[in-house]
């Protein structure tokens, strides 16, 4: 195609009359983004300004002093978060004003002491020409104008209730998580027995902490089996249950914790027509894939420094597409189509995922890329035919543009994936390692017939009998011990949350 390269000047008072003859004959030449463009060029187009930074201050008067930071509810720093609290406790917490944050533990820690509280939702900035917002955590967290025993025992007891649905905290729509958190304060303010239970034990544990300790009390990490730290009860002689009796492991507490989460849950309800897709792959030459076996992740990768992630994919040929005898539960051309762009058309490095902490990814440098995405959804329960919406995809290890060669995975194969919410938390997450070949590749497929393995992968509902299906979102094995832990985190991705029937707005 011929290069085209339109300038149109200032129009005169005569040339005015021919100004929309010309811009249409322009456009049957050229496409109207590249007249936009050359426009832009020609006139020295500047890219639109950052937004100004979001600010959170708030108050820990019982630790002065300590390091402040936003984590996940699987305790992975969000963004470049840490702050030191001033020796009043106040402290202030600089956002990009880019971003949004749902479901977000504030964490204060200083000499062996720790003390949490949850911020439902921090708003991005609605423009990059609004002036730098500022919110105190009174105003994000109801109840929350310091950071105290109260505050972390509900921070402890959502992130208990959460894992307990199956649910990553920022999977729990932030009205509902406010909702939660009122009701909560208002159950402790009048003493429920089973919440009241949890508290005092929170208290006897910050209480007891022993100054210059190595150790904090609590951990958020998901692959722990319990949300109090065994290494901090060591040694300590601890009594947090108010028996006269130290207490040397968590039972006591975890028994508390499961008991007090039967007493409350969240309201959440989600599109049915959209859904958020959350894929990982973590980068690793010491990885085991889904057989346990040692992954040789340069194979058919060139193990290269300046290489990064990218991922190309598209809409499965499997997939339901709507025609004249199928009109629901079916992806239309547009849907195809849009959904193919924000996939990268199948072309190598082209779309690139993200280990930066940015774009959903939950911690920056951690080998675990990120890519998050919209897409059109149904319920594959409701399908005629059990079908969701499907997806291949294959990632890339190396630099933008370059070719398939020595940057695929695997070649000759493709990942496989149905959009299928299997633990119903409102997101479809996956997450693979880099050439795993026992996992969801569909042909050539590496899991051994001792674990279900055929050879090659089938849709759900079409395996052969003694196979198993691996394209959907599952629970993974998250500390490297070759055992499901529990589901994938989903970083900072919130789920398309709607307001529930009767309520006003979440």
């Amino acid at each position: 195609m011929a290069h085209c390269n339109p300038s149109i000047g200032p129009a005169s008072p005569t040339g005015r009359a021919t100004v929309a003859a010309l811009i249409a004959l322009l456009l049957s030449a050229c496409s109207l983004d590249g007249l936009l463009l050359t426009e832009f060029d020609r006139k020295g187009h500047q890219a639109m300004p950052d937004p100004a930074p979001t600010l959170i201050t708030g108050h820990v008067p019982a630790l002065p002093g300590a390091q402040v930071q936003l984590l996940s509810g699987d305790g992975l720093t969000v963004g470049q978060t840490n702050t030191t609290a001033a020796a009043n406790g106040d402290f202030v917490i600089e956002l990009e004003g880019s971003s949004e944050l749902v479901g977000t533990v504030l964490e204060a820690a200083h000499n062996g002491r720790q003390l949490l509280g949850i911020l439902p939702h921090v708003p991005a900035q609605k423009s990059v020409l609004a002036p730098a917002q500022t919110f105190d955590t009174v105003q994000l967290s109801p109840g929350m104008a310091k950071l105290d025993p109260r505050t972390t025992t509900l921070a402890l007891l959502s992130v208990a209730r959460a894992r307990a649905k199956g649910s990553a905290l920022s999977a729990i729509p932030h009205g509902s998580m406010t909702d939660t958190l009122i009701d909560l304060h208002s159950r402790l303010s009048y003493d429920e027995p089973k919440l009241i239970v949890v508290e005092k034990m929170i208290q006897r544990l910050l209480g007891g902490a022993p100054a210059g300790g190595s150790e904090v009390p609590f951990t958020l990490d998901p692959a722990s089996a319990s949300l109090l730290r065994v290494a901090f009860l060591a040694g300590a002689g601890l009594d947090y249950d108010g028996d006269d009796q130290p207490d040397a492991t968590t039972a006591a507490f975890d028994a508390a914790i499961a008991a007090a989460i039967t007493t409350f849950d969240f309201k959440a309800c989600y599109r049915t027509d959209r859904i958020k897709v959350v894929l990982l792959v973590r980068m690793s030459d010491n990885a085991k894939d889904t057989a346990c076996e040692s992954i040789n992740p340069f194979l058919w990768a060139d193990d290269k420094p300046a290489s990064r992630m990218f991922i190309a994919a598209g809409v499965h040929k499997d997939s339901p597409v709507c025609s004249a005898t199928r009109t629901t539960h079916c992806l239309t051309q547009a849907d195809i189509d849009a959904l193919n762009a924000t996939l990268g058309n199948w072309k190598p490095n082209t779309q690139a995922m993200y280990d930066d902490g940015t774009h959903g990814d939950g911690k920056a440098n951690d080998n675990i890329w990120t890519l998050a995405f919209e897409a059109p959804w149904w319920s594959a329960t409701t399908a005629p035919d059990g079908a969701g919406p499907r997806i291949a995809y294959k990632f890339t290890w190396g630099s933008e543009g370059k070719g398939w060669s020595g940057t695929e995975e695997f070649p000759g194969n493709q990942r496989i994936l149905e959009l299928n919410d299997i633990n119903g938390d409102g997101l479809v997450v996956r997450f693979d390692h880099f050439a795993d070949e026992a996992s969801n590749k569909d042909k050539a497929n590496g899991l051994p017939p001792s674990m279900g393995g055929c050879g090659e992968l089938k849709w759900p509902g079409h395996e052969r009998d003694g196979c198993i299906t691996d394209a959907l979102e599952r629970q993974v094995d998250l500390d490297g011990d070759c055992k499901v832990d529990g589901w994938p985190p989903s970083g900072t991705t919130a789920p398309l949350s709607i307001p529930c029937p009767g309520e006003s707005g979440s």
